[in-house]
């Protein structure tokens, strides 16, 4: 039979400090180390000092973020808490509180300098039943199967740990502090009314655990594996440059970005765009040729050495003469013909300026890239086309 979710194994009630915590949960006959700086804490901390038996009251909050704590503001079920050590650094108290026994939240007797709260002591969930047990044993093949998975991370088995404590409840208590599940489920095995209810939330709870250990598991054996097969391969090119260096000659891949240097230093690049290329071609040379970026790598480092970087023609600024041409290649576009006059007035009356760019906009067919070779032929230049399509 289920008893009350909070049913008291003392009617009578007393009051006590409250020490409200952020982001964890003090179970019984666990130590818990806390560092306190709110005034009301520290207030409630001295008070609980200075009675003989040095017990506060240590409930969670329901959010973390929250600085002005009211009863409100904390969850119904907290733990009773002995002050076992306590060291005072600047404006923080630094200690460790021992939980006693559960309790639940009473009436309000003070909220100044300290939250003071009449509390009742809760009895430990002690039902039997066929249910318990199985759940109990399913719960410790559960912890089994975590503690395999956390045998590399850990110097002592979980599941010795566990085993270590006898009683049902104080291995759900042992074991939510040990896997650092987060608050909202630690405080609803803290309120668990019956042995089998907290069973049922902790084996959900070690479910979700396991799989994310699983999880995480396979991700780092297929990483593991990924490096492994990179680490052949990088081993395999390197007896494979041991061998060539041996019969006298070069990979394809050696002797393309050798050619590739030789190239770069004829084209007489500027110095940014030196340092740019130098920098990938670096980049080239540490990459697999199977890799996705080797090709894309190559052609731009291709482009760069073949781009005309120090040809140059002597601009003809006639405006009488590129006007020609314009009418001669075009019919109409009259306000096109006449803007691109404009430009190469202000070219020719400031010869020091930057020459414009022009940008033309159009469907197929309307004279854009005709409109480009007359510039090119009024100018004297020499005409280029880029297909830029998909370029970012």
């Amino acid at each position: 039979m289920r008893t009350d979710p909070l049913q008291a194994s003392e009617d009578r009630q007393q009051a006590y400090p409250v020490l409200p915590i952020r982001n964890s949960v003090l179970f019984p006959n666990l130590i818990l180390p806390l560092s306190v700086g709110r005034t009301a804490s520290l207030a409630a901390l001295d008070a609980a000092l200075a009675a003989e038996d040095k017990t506060i009251v240590v409930v969670a909050q329901r959010e973390p973020g929250t600085d002005d704590v009211g009863v409100a503001d904390l969850y119904e079920v907290g733990t009773l808490a002995t002050i076992k050590k306590i060291e005072r650094q600047d404006d923080v108290m630094h200690l460790l509180v021992f939980g006693s026994e559960r309790v639940e939240l009473g009436e309000v007797e003070s909220t100044e300098p300290y939250l003071c709260v009449k509390v009742r002591r809760l009895a430990a969930p002690k039902d039997k039943s066929t249910e318990v047990d199985a759940l109990h044993q399913e719960m410790l093949d559960v912890i089994r199967k975590i503690s395999e998975l956390l045998a590399s991370h850990t110097p002592v088995e979980l599941i010795d740990v566990v085993l270590q404590t006898k009683d049902m409840m104080q291995q759900l208590y042992l074991l939510a502090s040990l896997l650092n599940i987060d608050v909202s489920k630690a405080q609803t095995l803290l309120a668990a009314p019956t042995r089998q209810f907290a069973l049922e939330k902790m084996h959900e709870f070690l479910g979700y655990e396991l799989q994310v250990l699983e999880l995480r598991h396979k991700i780092a054996s297929q990483a593991s594996t990924e490096i492994g097969r990179e680490q052949r391969e990088y081993l395999l090119r390197q007896q494979m440059k041991a061998i060539q260096d041996e019969l006298g000659g070069k990979s394809p891949e050696e002797a393309e970005t050798e050619e590739l240097r030789r190239r770069l230093d004829e084209a007489e690049l500027p110095e940014k765009a030196l340092k740019e290329a130098e920098k990938e071609l670096r980049r080239l040379e540490r990459m697999s040729p199977n890799a996705a970026d080797y090709q894309v790598t190559r052609t731009y480092l291709d482009l760069v050495v073949e781009l005309p970087w120090h040809n140059t023609t002597e601009d003809n600024l006639e405006l009488p003469r590129a006007r020609a041409i314009l009418d001669e290649d075009h019919f109409n576009l009259k306000e096109v013909k006449a803007r691109i006059v404009e430009h190469l007035a202000v070219m020719k009356l400031n010869p020091q300026a930057k020459a414009p760019i022009l940008c033309f906009v159009g469907p197929p067919g309307v004279g854009k890239t005709s409109l480009g070779q007359s510039i090119a032929r009024a100018l004297g230049r020499e005409f280029e086309r880029l297909a830029l399509g998909g370029a970012a």
